[in-house]
């Protein structure tokens, strides 16, 4: 006699996860780019494969019940291991493409991205790649929720023993100013210029106020913008000064001359790009994607970085595995 209970499919319990992240029925559905009514039809019949009730839901309120807190470590449990074992198989062309979908920065939109699509696809035939772009923090919330596999980002997680990094690039911070404006020799030469801040909400936003404040440097809370590409170009029409940093400089099309670089007039600081993933959810195959990028950024950016800001040295290069 057949069973009439719903079949436990994997993709219900993608659903399943992604609802829980999302932390509601309507947001899981956009991530997913699904109706909430199939998502919800979704994790019913889960519910009902397993035999237990794992989300109350209504229109206020969403919530794990017990069965479903000790279901969901083994649902993502799952889903890693499918993962590592489609990449597994994928890589020695034993199944059909699978698709990795992976967040990059801003900073690799004008020059890098191409290239890095052009020599994946060439090395990976078998692969599909989704490629999004977002500022750190964005890519960081789309690997927690599961929206993306691998990203590309600012080091902000720390130890989090569910992601593993593979470092790709050291990127020291600089300062540009508008044309008209001279050289910075000292903090002394920045009073009464301009200064244009990167918006509070961005990582490198957070980071470079954080260092104006150990150099005792508190600038005018004036203007404020969310992008590289923003920022140069307020730089230039208010003939002001800003940092930001090397890759950003090197990764945004500017008219030629519309603003300077040059050293920082204080302490030095940097930040580390690494590729990160969720812990062993790939196999090999993040590390593989890591040294592919690093060949691409060496080929496309060190030599043309030391061409355009000589100043860094060796202070901008790719880090080591």
């Amino acid at each position: 006699m057949l069973n009439d209970e719903p079949a436990f499919t994997f993709r219900a319990v993608q659903v399943f996860v992604a609802a829980v992240d999302a932390g509601s029925v309507t947001r899981a559905a956009h991530r997913l780019g699904l109706s909430p009514s199939s998502v919800s039809q979704q994790l019913s019949n889960l519910e009902a494969s397993l035999g237990a009730r794992l989300i109350v839901r209504s229109a206020r309120t969403f919530r794990l019940t017990e069965a479903g807190v000790l279901f969901l470590d083994r649902a993502k449990h799952l889903l890693d291991e499918v993962g590592a074992a489609k990449a597994e198989l994928a890589l020695a062309d034993h199944a059909p493409p699978m698709t990795l979908r992976l967040a990059l920065i801003e900073e690799m939109d004008a020059t890098v991205t191409a290239p890095l699509l052009r020599r994946l696809s060439t090395t990976y035939p078998n692969i599909a790649f989704s490629l999004s772009s977002g500022a750190s923090h964005e890519n960081h919330d789309a690997l927690a929720s599961r929206a993306v596999d691998l990203m590309l980002a600012v080091d902000t997680v720390g130890d989090a023993d569910w992601v593993e990094m593979h470092p790709i690039l050291q990127d020291p911070f600089i300062l540009v100013r508008g044309r008209r404006v001279r050289p910075i020799e000292s903090p002394v030469d920045l009073t009464g210029v301009p200064f244009i801040r990167y918006a509070g909400a961005l990582e490198i936003g957070r980071r470079i106020e954080a260092q104006l404040r150990r150099t005792d440097l508190r600038p005018p809370r004036r203007y404020e913008v969310a992008g590289n590409r923003a920022l140069f170009e307020a730089v230039a029409a208010l003939d002001g000064w800003a940092i930001t940093t090397a890759f950003a400089y090197l990764g945004t099309p500017l008219d030629d001359g519309a603003i300077e670089a040059q050293a920082l007039p204080f302490p030095a600081f940097s930040r580390r790009l690494s590729l990160h993933g969720r812990t062993e959810a790939l196999g090999d195959l993040p590390s593989l994607i890591a040294d592919e990028m690093r060949s691409c950024l060496r080929e496309l950016t060190v030599q043309q970085a030391r061409a355009a800001l000589p100043f860094l040295g060796d202070a901008f290069d790719i880090a080591s595995t």
